[in-house]
């Protein structure tokens, strides 16, 4: 059970990418900034009980904002220094998305300032400058992303169509209106509709999902629990980004590198969500236990119509930019899209032509992120420095 293993574990001793057979020293490694920022950025979407999409927007804006402040510093890191920048357009990014938490941010602010090797005054001041002229230029942007439409909205009702639990409003029923990073629109993908309840295959994957819920192992128990990730926790692209940040310190990637991944990761992972949520409001489709109510839930269960499956299709699509990124890796985040899959139905919430069909949208859009590498001159990272 891959999933359960910490990133860390997983990567020294099941990936085998390490030069083991290397005696020579490793070369001094420089905490990176961003990979900093990203665990400050985990623990306050936890801490506000932020849900996927809204935590899937603010990684995105923040690692957007950090690539694009390490692009405009360029060679320029004497005048301009990049740990500063990066701080101020990180904390520029958090504090505009979650004001309340302006005091671990500040925190977090002045202890990357106060790292050897930041740079002398001046250089601090002019990054200061960039990283947040860089983060409210994108904060203006995406301030009319739709993202923050009114979730009112009427849903119709009859056989096989979700219902909202009672005493709760749907969760956010218009993200599907939200305009992506890099696809056109959320019709760029075509997803087709589930199978009609009435068909053998609705009805053979119901049966599937009870059979789950009436044989339950431990083991398929704790891998449903695993992949919860609900409120309170980073949240599945905040698992990712985990992940993302320990291989680019596997790989002893640049602070630009790393920038450059964690923001296309997140970008894609956000495209691939708008696609999910179009759909799921689109095709209404009951959760197994209102098919079946006999079916139960140990892990709880998100107020959002069943088809396709969100973390389904975060995992894919992660799964898809990171292979490429890293593909000796590509085995292990394999079993991990798998694993995050399969969760779904050992927890009763989905059904598996729900991950099926995130599957496909996931590397759908991982695809067209990974396209638009290559084109623009990117290559994987292949090489790992001894450790």
């Amino acid at each position: 059970m891959v999933g359960r293993v910490w990133w860390a574990v997983a990567l020294a001793g099941v990936c085998g990418c390490a030069d083991a057979s290397s005696t020579a020293p490793a070369p001094a490694y420089r905490p990176l900034s961003t990979v900093a920022w990203s665990a400050q950025a985990r623990a306050l979407v936890a801490s506000a009980a932020l849900g996927s999409p809204p935590a899937a927007r603010l990684y995105a804006i923040m690692t957007v904002a950090q690539r694009v402040t390490l692009e405009r510093i360029g060679a320029d890191t004497v005048r301009i220094s990049p740990p500063a920048a990066i701080g101020y357009a990180s904390a520029r990014v958090l504090l505009a998305l979650l004001p309340s938490q302006s005091a671990p941010v500040q925190t977090t602010l002045l202890n990357e300032l106060r790292q050897p090797g930041v740079g002398p005054p001046a250089a601090i001041a002019a990054g200061k400058t960039l990283g947040e002229l860089v983060a409210d230029s994108l904060l203006r942007v995406r301030a009319s992303d739709s993202t923050a439409l009114l979730d009112n909205v009427v849903l119709p009702t009859g056989p096989g169509v979700w219902v909202s639990a009672p005493g709760r409003v749907p969760v956010n029923p218009r993200w599907g209106e939200a305009r992506p990073w890099l696809l056109p629109s959320a019709a760029a993908i075509t997803v087709p509709p589930p199978p009609a309840i009435t068909s053998v295959a609705f009805q053979s994957a119901l049966a599937e999902v009870r059979r789950i819920s009436d044989t339950r192992t431990e083991e398929q128990l704790a891998i449903a629990r695993f992949w919860v990730l609900g409120s309170g926790t980073p949240t599945p692209p905040g698992w990712w980004n985990g992940l993302a940040t320990d291989l680019c310190v596997h790989y002893r990637l640049t602070e630009r590198q790393c920038a450059t991944t964690l923001a296309t990761l997140h970008q894609a992972m956000m495209d691939a969500s708008i696609v999910t949520w179009v759909a799921k409001y689109r095709f209404l489709l009951a959760r197994p236990f209102q098919m079946d109510p006999a079916i139960t839930q140990p892990v709880g269960l998100a107020n959002h119509p069943s088809y396709p499956s969100a973390h389904s299709t975060y995992s894919s699509a992660a799964g898809t930019v990171l292979g490429w990124y890293f593909p000796r890796e590509q085995p292990l985040l394999d079993q991990w899209v798998r694993e995050a899959n399969v969760s779904r139905i050992y927890g009763g919430v989905h059904y598996r032509f729900d991950g099926d069909q995130s599957d496909v949208i996931g590397r759908q859009v991982g695809a067209l992120f990974v396209a638009s590498f290559a084109a623009n001159g990117l290559r994987p990272y292949l090489a790992v420095s001894p450790r």
